[in-house]
């Protein structure tokens, strides 16, 4: 039977702080709880930490992620917090633009974060807690239109051009660009040492050689392509506007399911890939639970708008306007629910079973699920 557990908790918004602060400066404090302690303790899990960050006034959290022992969080000042996930105290506090220019998603390589903001690659090292590289590509253009990615040789920007830039990561000369056939828009790119696939808007998946502009094969969905290819291994995941999400084989571009799954909306955002499950929004559906191998859809909740993080055989679903439904990633069956009333965003965390939410104002905390 399903079991609801409810509590109205009490919430404390916080802040006023500089934007470039030490760890030193930032400590764990003890304030009433983001999610109480009676509901923490009810459904099992444990809670590890909460702090306030120290917002300046007006200012508010916009985004939150795991990157390796990391939580980055930036708020919609282009101000960047890095965390501790282990103890939640700041390593530092950095501010990455001014806050009209638009910062790319990070992507984390050699335990560092890179950046593209508008034209300008910044690499922030966490443990010097500064930036080890700022380096100005014009060739890009007005700026990546979906960040970059790296291996070991080479950095792949997409600019405004509709090319792939291949920059060479020694002396961060551009060692050759490509581009689709049909010269579409690039949206998304994912890289390792032996290949490089990247995602036009018009819906073509291309894999091409890592070192030189040569197509090794192309995939062409029926829709157009909006959000992030997901690299999982050796399998490419790709959502499209045809409401289809599709999984590909990394080396030879092969749909590896019998059919695409089919959301019936469609795929405008990223999705999740977890251990066992692919955890995929739409609008209109909410959020699926997918089985990587069948392709198929172990649950379904309509609305769910994502997930945070899960164990081996749950997944742990943020509901709009602020529950956590708990779904048995094997049976499809919702096992309990959460009040979260008080969270408004939260971490996409595959690494492990830990939670990190967030109210707007500032006041974050980990909690450890089971």
């Amino acid at each position: 039977m399903k079991k609801l557990i409810f509590l109205i908790p009490v919430v404390l918004l916080f802040g006023l702080a500089g934007a470039d602060k030490a760890q030193s400066d930032y400590v764990v404090q003890e304030t009433p709880p983001l999610v109480p302690s009676e509901l923490i303790q009810e459904a099992g899990w444990t809670r590890n930490w909460q702090m306030n960050l120290p917002l300046k006034k007006h200012e508010q959290i916009d985004r939150l992620g795991v990157m390796g022992p990391n939580l980055f969080v930036m708020t919609d000042t282009n101000v960047m917090f890095c965390i501790d996930r282990e103890d939640g105290r700041v390593r530092f506090t950095k501010q990455l633009s001014s806050s009209r220019l638009p910062v790319q998603r990070p992507f984390y390589y050699d335990n560092k974060f890179w950046f593209i903001v508008g034209s300008e690659m910044l690499v922030f090292d966490p443990k010097a807690g500064d930036f080890t590289i700022k380096e100005k590509i014009d060739r890009i253009g007005s700026g990546a239109k979906c960040g970059l990615t790296r291996n070991k040789d080479f950095i792949y920007i997409s600019g405004s051009d509709k090319r792939l830039h291949a920059i060479n990561v020694d002396g961060f000369w551009q060692q050759f660009i490509a581009t689709a056939d049909n010269d579409s828009a690039i949206v998304s790119i994912v890289a390792t040492d032996e290949i490089v696939v990247f995602a036009t808007q018009t819906g073509n998946v291309i894999g091409m050689s890592p070192n030189k502009a040569e197509k090794i094969w192309q995939y062409d969905a029926t829709g157009d392509i909006k959000g992030q290819l997901v690299l999982d291994g050796e399998e490419i995941y790709v959502g499209s506007f045809d409401s289809k999400l599709y999984k590909l084989g990394l080396s030879g571009g092969k749909l590896l399911w019998k059919s695409p799954f089919h959301s019936g909306a469609p795929i405008r955002d990223s999705f999740a890939v977890g251990k066992e499950v692919i955890y995929l929004y739409n609008a209109l559906n909410g959020l699926y639970g997918i089985n990587k191998q069948s392709g198929k859809a172990v649950w379904q909740v309509p609305s769910g708008e994502g997930m945070i993080c899960e164990t081996p055989e749950k997944g742990f679903v943020f509901v709009s306007p602020g529950v956590v439904k708990v779904m048995n990633n094997v049976t499809g069956k919702e096992l309990y629910s959460v009040n979260f009333s008080g969270v408004r965003k939260y971490a996409v965390n595959t690494t492990d079973p830990t939670m990190y939410l967030t109210d707007t104002k500032g006041q974050l905390m980990s909690i450890t699920v089971r």
